[in-house]
């Protein structure tokens, strides 16, 4: 796998350099109170503000076509391309970093910290680990309004195979018990704005180090 490494991306961060980068696809949206249903989903990961974190931006558009419209063999963006946008059903903002004051743990991954912001009266932080290409992060604290949905606790799981990323969120609301609610696929788009101010280097698993040589068992 190849990807690119900001200039101005902090070196701690290298871990996610993989991640650098705007995606699109969709998947399949489905809870207890919630019909399953076909959604389209933008990201946009970015290191632009040059601070020892990564920015992020997610979307989440509920599409006109039903469920079964949606192939889980096909890439991210096959999804996204014959799906249609119907209502904005979600957005996100946050950040995300490695644990600064935690060092490289004996499996070869790292430690993750990130902070989550929606809309709708709804603010978490997340803890995990990222080993390569894989991540995984659960909720650590959870703060809501009085008017925000009864997100009790949620957890995340991520993978880049074969050039896309595959993920899954699960969550416990609105009194049941945790399950799956997303489940999706995205396709890299090789945004160049990603990268402001600078363009980075484009690297692979044999050059870039800790970062890359972690990734190149992608496929396994």
């Amino acid at each position: 796998m190849t990807f690119r490494l900001p200039e101005n991306l902090a070196p701690e961060n290298y871990p996610l350099g993989w991640l650098i980068d705007s995606w699109h696809g969709g998947g399949v949206m489905e809870y207890d109170n919630i019909e399953a249903a076909a959604y389209l989903h933008e990201v946009t990961i970015d290191a632009v503000d040059a601070g020892p974190y990564l920015r992020f931006i997610s979307r989440i558009w509920l599409a006109n076509e039903h469920a079964s419209a949606v192939d889980k063999e096909a890439p991210g963006q096959w999804t996204y391309d014959h799906l249609t946008k119907d209502v904005l059903w979600s957005t996100q903002t946050g950040y995300l970093r490695v644990n600064p004051d935690a060092p490289r743990r004996e499996d070869g991954s790292y430690e993750l910290e990130a902070t989550v912001a929606t809309p709708v009266g709804n603010a978490q932080l997340w803890v995990g680990l990222i080993n390569g290409p894989r991540l995984q992060m659960v909720t650590d604290t959870i703060v809501r309004s009085g008017s925000a949905a009864d997100l009790q606790a949620a957890k995340f799981m991520g993978g880049n195979v074969a050039s896309d990323f595959f993920y899954a969120y699960d969550m416990e609301a609105f009194g049941f018990e945790m399950r799956t609610y997303l489940a999706g696929r995205l396709s890299r788009q090789f945004d160049d704005s990603v990268d402001a101010p600078g363009k980075g280097n484009v690297v692979s698993s044999d050059d870039a180090g800790p970062a890359a040589s972690d990734v190149r068992n992608e496929s396994n």
